[in-house]
This record gives C-alpha cells, sequence and structure tokens, in this order.
C-alpha cells in the first residue's frame, strides 16, 4: 500500500526533464514562491483586492508543473497542473478550486514575453488568461471571459513578486 508520503514524493520533480528543458522552461521560469496582489471582479459586479501566495513546483518527472494559489489566512483557494505536451508541443492546463466549484481547462503557448492560455470552464464558458511582464523576478496575470456576443471581458488581475 502507498502512504500519502509516498504519493508526495514520487509526484515532485527536482527540475525540468532533461530532454526538453528549453520547452519547458516556458513556465519552468515560474517555479518557486510569489506575493500576490489579486484585483477581481466579484459576484455583485464590485472589484476586490486581495493578498495571496502562489507557490508553483516541478511534478510529474519534470514534465508539468503544479501551482497552488492561498490566501495564508483563508488557506487554499485552488490548484492549477499544467502538462508540456512533447508531441504538439502545446501546455495542458487544468486550473481546480474545489471550494468554488470553478474547473477550467486550457492549452497554453507562448506570448510575446509571457504565455497565453485559452480553453472552458466546466459550464462552457470561455476564459482566457495571460502571463505578461515575465521576469526574474515579477509577472502580471490576467483573466478573462467570453461574453455574450463573444467578446471578451475583463475579470481579474495579478502582479507577482517573488519572495
Amino acid at each position: 500500500m502507498t502512504s500519502m508520503l509516498e504519493i508526495l514524493e514520487l509526484r515532485g520533480a527536482d527540475g525540468p526533464h532533461p530532454e526538453h528543458v528549453d520547452e519547458l522552461m516556458l513556465y519552468g521560469r515560474l517555479v518557486g514562491d510569489w506575493s500576490v496582489h489579486n484585483r477581481y471582479r466579484a459576484a455583485d459586479g464590485a472589484w476586490r483586492t486581495v493578498r495571496e501566495r502562489w507557490c508553483f513546483g516541478w511534478v510529474l518527472g519534470g514534465l508539468a508543473i503544479q501551482d497552488v494559489l492561498y490566501t495564508p489566512e483563508e488557506g487554499p483557494r485552488g490548484t492549477t497542473v499544467r502538462c508540456y505536451d512533447r508531441t504538439a508541443k502545446v501546455w495542458h492546463i487544468t486550473w481546480q478550486d474545489p471550494h468554488h466549484g470553478n474547473y477550467v481547462s486550457q492549452i497554453g503557448r507562448p506570448d510575446g514575453d509571457g504565455m497565453i492560455q485559452e480553453g472552458t470552464a466546466q459550464d462552457g464558458t470561455r476564459a482566457r488568461w495571460a502571463f505578461s511582464d515575465v521576469t526574474d523576478t515579477s509577472f502580471v496575470w490576467r483573466g478573462w471571459v467570453a461574453v455574450e456576443g463573444g467578446e471578451w471581458e475583463f475579470e481579474q488581475e495579478m502582479h507577482a513578486t517573488r519572495d
């Protein structure tokens, strides 16, 4: 029988898979711990701001990156797993927020100095998320949802600085 500790040890990886380092560093450069200033539109339409933490790490033999986004006072908000598809040369991305029943599947690609992710939420709503202004010490993450007529509506922005 496998213990939880063994599962956690098996899941983790020390770094990117050696055969695909360049491709894996698209998201691999985010590995580490970040302080986040998160501004988002709440269900009532009002903008709210919260301080959060976002931690990224290598998993699954270095072919994937998993992150956890959390508020220190309230605990985990959700997790993302980003798996590199060596054949299609894209990233398969799944955000999971079981506390609020929010699940999003996306495909990620390079976009300028950052990354663009597009896909759908569990209710079929299209979602576009982008990392931009990515440096060794900071990045900006923005999120949009498709509204009636197919236009993109801005709904969230996170400014992250490396700890």
